[in-house]
């Protein structure tokens, strides 16, 4: 969150390393070698649906990395390309599937937004499979509500960092730093995170105080803040939260490179980095296309929906802002796919915390929502950067 607000949170420490030197045992961290192999084949499976022409009647993709299966959706007769993309997915050990479709994605989207304008709903998405709208009135219990070192980073900064907004020097709340960004124009590094972390032209600072950078942007369409910052590096922290931090200063943190940004599927596996959680896994997509609108905010669209399949928090207050990623071989590269936006309030997904535990209101969730970075960067007209 802002801290006022609820953010995301991570594993329980039971499936975090021990404290160790950080670069000498990354290999034992969150990200396990099984995680590693997993996103490696949804990456094979990403690539397949790339050469899948989106056109009239498609109904949605599915990715099942574990059956290293890519299932399609179709509203009618699928074209002859699909066939001939799973022939070269036969090639490669993978499967495409085709389903039927009830409806195709334009019709879904198209009727989500007019539930939008009615102003009735709290999040609306079209099913990947195209079988309706999976719709959150505003009435009754649930929904999602937005989330708001790792404790000290110093430029150029990193990702998945604590970063406290002011606001005329006042304090406002609490959230994680995303990625590092370019301009499309200039080239001049900025750090990405949430819109709701902070107003226009309001300041982020460290754990000591010292400022970060300011607002110079903000989308609550896709819920994305530009910072402008002396400069940010291309690299995520990983490991434990910053409670573990504070208790004991030979904590479990290192960070690791980020080589590329992709948008997310259903299906896909994922992980998530803020501070107040420290880094998660096992997280897996179930949604995309959602939009969420939020008291006091307005509506965030693209949204991700995801669940930590462990049965853990996925995320808590705090975290808003960090980032989201997958991981490509050997399991120290990080690919961008959002940053943390919202938790799920439903009693059902409410988890016990990691890293910072339940006080000064924190709560975590096992259900998260975040912006594709698709959408991210197309409203700021920037890009990820990378390791070269």
């Amino acid at each position: 969150m802002r801290k006022r607000l609820t953010a995301l949170a991570a594993i329980t420490a039971a499936l975090l390393a021990p404290a160790a030197p950080a670069l000498a045992r990354q290999h034992e961290g969150p990200i396990s070698p099984e995680v590693v192999a997993l996103m490696a084949t949804q990456d094979q499976l990403h690539e397949i649906a790339g050469r899948i022409g989106k056109g009239n009647g498609f109904g949605g993709f599915y990715v099942d990395a574990g059956g290293k299966t890519l299932h399609v959706h179709w509203k009618g007769k699928a074209p002859a390309q699909v066939n001939a993309v799973a022939a070269v997915a036969r090639t490669r050990g993978l499967t495409v599937e085709v389903h039927n479709a009830k409806h195709s994605q334009a019709e879904l989207k198209a009727e989500a937004a007019r539930l939008v304008q009615t102003g009735s709903i709290r999040s609306v998405a079209a099913e990947h499979d195209g079988s309706g709208l999976a719709v959150t009135p505003k009435a009754g219990s649930g929904g999602f509500e937005l989330a708001a070192s790792r404790l000290v980073d110093w430029a150029p900064f990193k990702g998945g960092a604590y970063i406290s907004n002011y606001k005329d020097a006042v304090p406002q709340g609490t959230c994680s730093s995303g990625f590092a960004v370019l301009t499309d124009t200039t080239d001049t590094t900025k750090l990405l995170t949430a819109a709701h972390c902070g107003d226009l032209d309001s300041t982020f600072a460290n754990g000591y105080g010292h400022t970060v950078g300011w607002v110079e942007e903000r989308s609550p369409w896709s819920d994305s803040g530009i910072i402008s910052v002396a400069d940010a590096q291309p690299r995520v922290w990983i490991g434990d939260s910053i409670e573990s931090e504070i208790l004991q200063p030979a904590t479990n943190q290192y960070p690791l490179d980020v080589v590329g940004a992709t948008g997310t599927l259903p299906g896909d596996w994922l992980c998530d980095s803020g501070a107040y959680s420290g880094t998660i896994c096992e997280i897996q997509a179930v949604n995309t296309g959602v939009t969420a609108c939020f008291p006091d905010f307005g509506c965030t669209a693209d949204l991700v929906e995801a669940v930590h399949r462990g049965g853990y928090s996925a995320g808590g207050n705090g975290d808003s802002g960090g980032p989201v990623f997958s991981v490509r071989q050997p399991g120290d590269r990080l690919v961008a796919r959002g940053t943390l936006t919202a938790i799920s309030l439903n009693p059902s997904d409410l988890r016990q915390c990691s890293g910072v535990p339940e006080r000064d209101g924190r709560r975590c969730s096992q259900r998260i929502l975040f912006p594709d970075i698709t959408s991210q960067m197309a409203a700021h007209g920037v890009r990820i950067k990378t390791a070269s």
